[in-house]
């Protein structure tokens, strides 16, 4: 399909092909921690709501945000692409299968602080065992004598109250503020986020890098026009020519003499008199 000369199709075609590829290179290159489509190492996710049943699976990977890493859950792939970056240390939490379970407490709520992992592991050891064994010493088996003779029974009133001390002390003592990095590690990562916001400020590509690419995009839209132009004008200029051509086979065949429109101009130069010749004068 042509018009004034130029090829609708083929420009369409190319405009086309050109922005698909070039949606697929912002995808893997501008967008590479975002997509979870591109190659790296990427570790099973497991989604369950608060009563524990299993929604779906996720996919999970660890990226660097300013010099500091963060374990970053694909919730939603295409096209949505919801995404949440939890701490780190999400990761001691993983399986012997290489799951990572995580509670969504609201559903489709797409915020770090409403996915916390299932089975949140002991953070403070010492702590626990020091409960455990107080628990231990007040839960031994109780003796009574009668009759002359000691017989031990077993207090299930003393038993149900250790076993909720006990299962108290695990809640305790594996609480998710603990799994989470400690405060001297948050200092190092706000001071890690500053260096990097004032390094930042300092690049050269980062201060100049938009100005650099609207002037390159700018010399590319005046090439693209530019040679659109020379090829529409060089294109009617053949269209026009071969027209001519053909009306002046018809003109000589029928006996008569072709005289153009547009005669040719002379462009020779006239003869320099006494051999001088002033700049712009012709004459």
């Amino acid at each position: 399909m042509d018009f004034f000369g130029l090829d609708l199709a083929g420009i369409l075609f190319t405009a086309a092909f050109v922005s698909f590829w070039g949606a697929i290179f912002i995808g893997f290159v501008v967008f590479y921690g975002k997509n979870p489509y591109v190659p790296r190492r990427y570790y099973r996710v497991k989604l369950k709501n608060k009563d524990g049943y299993f929604l779906r699976f996720c996919k999970g990977w660890i990226v660097t945000e300013k010099k500091v890493k963060w374990f970053r859950v694909g919730l939603r792939g295409f096209s949505s692409f919801k995404q949440v970056d939890k701490d780190i240390a999400i990761m001691e939490t993983i399986d012997d299968e290489g799951i990572i379970n995580l509670i969504e407490n609201v559903p489709d709520k797409y915020e770090a602080e409403n996915y916390t992992p299932e089975n949140i592991p002991i953070t403070q050891i010492d702590r626990h065992m020091k409960d455990v064994e107080k628990i231990i010493q007040s839960a031994c088996v109780r003796s009574v004598e009668k009759n002359g003779e000691v017989k031990n029974y077993v207090d299930t009133g003393a038993v149900e109250h250790y076993t909720m001390q006990i299962r108290e002390s695990l809640n305790a003592s594996r609480r998710l503020v603990d799994l989470n990095t400690s405060k001297a590690t948050k200092e190092y990562i706000s001071q890690a986020r500053r260096e990097a916001e004032r390094v930042k400020s300092d690049d050269f590509i980062y201060k100049y890098g938009p100005i650099i690419s609207l002037i390159v995009a700018c010399l590319f839209a005046y090439l693209i026009i530019d040679g659109s132009v020379k090829s529409y004008q060089t294109t009617m200029a053949q269209q026009a020519a071969v027209m001519e051509n053909g009306y002046r086979n018809v003109i000589e065949q029928c006996g008569g003499v072709y005289h153009p429109v547009n005669p040719p101009k002379n462009e020779t130069a006239a003869p320099v008199k006494n051999g001088v010749q002033i700049p712009f004068i012709t004459t």
